[in-house]
């Protein structure tokens, strides 16, 4: 896949709710989205008129700049470059009865290349869990991330 190195391309995103877990716990509900510049996750929002006024006049903008706007609406909100990312892998949280997966991306932040890690549990119905286990999405993801990085 050749992507204009000018333009930012949606590459993957978790339609439904992403955790962000931290200490093996949920502290943030949102959405994961995959570019092929960096890895984000939109800390879910409120719904207001504020936002919806804000988001219809960025109906044609170009997908980087709405992007960058969905930054600004919580102080929650993460963006991870490619080139910062040292490490994919998928990790287990501890759960009962089974375990529950999650996606783990170690990063550098900073100019002094802090290093930090970011966990992200992926929520779908229970029906699509059963017939697809969550592991498999992890994997999926883990997958388009390195494939990102490489291009």
């Amino acid at each position: 896949m050749v992507h204009d190195t000018k333009s930012e391309v949606i590459i993957r995103q978790h339609r439904h709710w992403t955790h962000r877990v931290e200490n093996l716990r949920v502290v943030a509900q949102g959405n994961l989205v995959l570019t092929n510049r960096r890895l984000l996750f939109l800390h879910r929002i409120e719904a207001s008129p504020e936002v919806g006024a804000s988001i219809k006049k960025l109906a044609d903008a170009p997908i980087e700049t709405v992007l960058d706007h969905a930054l600004t609406l919580h102080k929650g909100c993460l963006q991870i470059p490619l080139a910062s990312i040292a490490r994919v892998g998928i990790g287990a949280v501890s759960g009962f009865p089974f375990p529950h997966f999650c996606l783990t991306v170690s990063y550098y932040e900073g100019k002094k290349r802090t290093p930090r890690v970011a966990a992200f549990q992926f929520k779908r119905p229970k029906s699509v869990s059963f017939q697809s286990p969550q592991i498999i999405s992890d994997i999926r993801w883990r997958k388009a991330i390195m494939r990102a990085m490489k291009d």
